[in-house]
């Protein structure tokens, strides 16, 4: 593969790294760079770790931004934090941001790099840096300095991405498609089917099954302690909540590499700071007149909440130590010297798996009628429907429903309405708007039109009952005309499957430690 890798190298402009695309990380992921804009607080939090390489929350939050403001644009409309994180957003920018860092590693493993005349080139045809067709050297320059402090960051920044590109180039470029291949993938695209459905929703019928009593949990416990055990592992972050503080301090800033006086002269105006605290100063006060961190100094230094791990250790370390309204003495970190108060100290907390096994047990007995109570439901519609019955006349629309004036069918106060999937094929285990449900293609290609699935459907949201509405087959008279489309989207496909999986290797051969107060994942994911 490194062969490949090197014989990419002087096609990197024009088929690895588009304009519009250097235009959309470097101008828009790039302003407030690592370096540039960012509070000493949130560069002294890492967002994930690679192989011992921190990568810095705020890092991650331009990210997270950059990605829902496109999620809402696609959407058309304002999409809350919550709703985000429930179609999984920060987990999107974090597993980018773990496997960017990781195509990285490999490419300088490997030997590859980015000369300073590929830099150029690739500047120098950039039309944001261009005045009357030409580029432009001083456009360029106030630019760059404008949105990353200096040329020599931005520079950092594209070479990255530029490299990155290459490395990845060289791993797709590896996929061969043959043409039989392409024969084969054209007859599976144009085999098609059409569904309608129902889906049983489990939340509603969570909502309609008899709550467990005490006597059922407690014997529930004693039949089933692994199902419990694992509920209470997979719940610890509520059951296991850290020692934390909420504090405030006092930046003054100074360079993790500031040569030695530099460093002395922060560190005695931070005991300056704290002498004048212990003399009965206000700590909010001061710090919004001497902080050096723009974030927090309006606030009077105040940070929220501190756990470990969240920010880095020395600070962590000293304002764990702290007594609720006591003052550190001055504390180093990458960002300089602080000053830390504690507001309020919340002492560590671990409730056993004994006082919350009865909780447990009716969760997860809920969880089990639930399911059988949907099965059941999903089982009746489905003899139904073999019986001659149609899911528009079992399940109708509300609107339907009250023209027919008859009750809209409902789980748990969940509407139960058909709905279709639109046409899709063989081509993976994603079905539109039932999501993933492995099998699901294979048992409906295989059914007639007009037939039932013959069997009720699991998915994670609840069973499904689906019948075949239209089938589609391929016209072989139209294969040479879609042969190349075909081709392409085969060879893209494969290409991205060979990616994927050489990423995958990667992360399963590294280390990789995920914050969870940044990045709402889970704190380690070691390889």
């Amino acid at each position: 593969m490194l062969d490949n890798l090197r014989a990419n190298k002087g096609g990197i402009i024009t088929y690895v790294f588009l304009f519009a695309i250097i235009i959309v990380f470097v101008v828009s992921f790039g302003p407030g760079s690592f370096d540039k804009g960012c509070s000493g607080a949130q560069q002294a939090v890492w967002a994930a770790q690679v192989n011992g390489e921190a990568i810095p929350a705020a890092e991650f939050e331009r990210g997270y931004q950059m990605l829902l403001r496109a999620y809402q644009e696609q959407a058309g409309q304002a999409i809350s934090r919550e709703r985000a994180e429930q179609e999984g957003l920060p987990a999107m920018v974090a597993n980018q941001l773990v496997e960017r860092a990781l195509v990285l590693q490999e490419a300088r493993r490997q030997g590859l790099l980015i000369t300073e005349a590929e830099l150029v080139e690739t500047i120098a045809q950039v039309p944001r840096f261009q005045s009357g067709g030409r580029f432009d050297k001083d456009l360029y320059q106030s630019t760059v300095r404008g949105e990353y402090g200096s040329p020599a960051r931005f520079e950092t920044v594209l070479g990255e991405q530029l490299l990155h590109n290459r490395m990845l180039a060289g791993v797709r470029e590896t996929v061969k498609v043959s043409e039989a291949e392409v024969k084969q993938a054209w007859e599976s695209e144009h085999d098609r089917v059409d569904l309608a459905f129902v889906r049983f929703p489990l939340a509603g019928a969570a909502a309609e099954v008899k709550k467990p009593s005490d006597a059922e949990a407690t014997a529930f416990a004693a039949k089933q302690p692994a199902r419990i055990e694992k509920a209470y592992q997979e719940g610890a972050a509520r059951y296991d909540q850290p020692k934390k503080v909420r504090a405030r301090h006092i930046l003054l800033t100074v360079a993790a590499d500031a040569a030695a006086a530099d460093d002395a002269a922060a560190k005695r105006k931070a005991e300056a700071l704290a002498e004048r605290l212990k003399k009965g100063e206000d700590f909010a006060t001061l710090a919004a007149e001497a902080s050096q961190d723009e974030n927090t100094k309006a606030k009077g230094g105040e940070l929220g909440f501190v756990t470990e791990g969240l920010v880095e250790k020395p600070f962590a370390d000293a304002a764990l130590a702290l007594a609720a309204g006591a003052v550190s003495a001055p504390v180093r970190t990458s960002s300089g010297w602080h000053l830390i108060k504690a507001d309020e100290v919340v002492e560590a907390k671990k409730t056993p798996l004994e006082a919350v096994k009865l909780e447990l047990a009716r969760g997860l007995l809920v969880q089990d009628r639930a399911a059988a109570l949907a099965t059941e439901k999903a089982a009746a519609a489905l003899a139904a429907v073999k019986a001659g019955r149609s899911l528009g006349e079992l399940f109708p629309s509300e609107d339907v429903a009250k023209k027919a004036k008859k009750p809209v069918a409902k789980l748990g106060g969940v509407a139960l309405v058909a709905d279709h999937t639109g046409p899709f094929g063989a081509g993976g285990p994603f079905v539109p708007r039932l999501g993933v449900v492995e099998g699901l293609a294979e048992k409906a290609l295989a059914t007639a039109a007009g037939q039932p699935v013959p069997e009720v459907l699991e998915t994670p949201q609840g069973p499904v009952v689906a019948v075949v509405t239209s089938r589609e087959k391929p016209d072989p008279a139209q294969f040479a005309a879609q042969r190349e489309a075909i081709a392409t989207r085969l060879r893209n496909r494969r290409e991205t499957q060979v990616q994927q999986a050489w990423l995958k290797r990667l992360r399963a051969a590294a280390t990789v430690k995920l914050n969870p107060a940044v990045t709402g994942q889970a704190p380690v994911d070691a390889g």
